[in-house]
């Protein structure tokens, strides 16, 4: 959808971007969601890698993507790892 336009799903030709989403911490504050990045201990986290989405307008259905993926530090992030698949063949 972030290139085409176009649902995977149902093929509607109508799609909704969304720059930014966000969430409500415990204060009902609005938050952004990031990418959790951990440095040293709990007081030097980062957050970084500003969520985005593409709607479908007509079934709803939902991508999201990270904004600036390649510059978030793996070996930061608990619990990340890259996963690496093959290459897809051409027929």
């Amino acid at each position: 959808m972030k290139t085409a336009n176009t649902c995977p799903k149902c093929g509607h030709h109508e799609i909704l971007f969304v720059p930014q989403i966000a969430d409500r911490d415990d204060k009902s504050n609005v938050r952004p969601l990031v990418v959790h990045v951990v440095h040293y201990d709990w007081r030097d986290d980062n957050e970084m890698g500003k969520i985005q989405a593409y709607v479908c307008r007509s079934c709803g259905f939902t991508e999201l993507y990270t904004h600036d993926a390649k510059s978030l530090p793996v070996d930061k992030i608990p619990g990340a790892k890259v996963l690496v698949g093959s290459p897809k063949r051409k027929p």
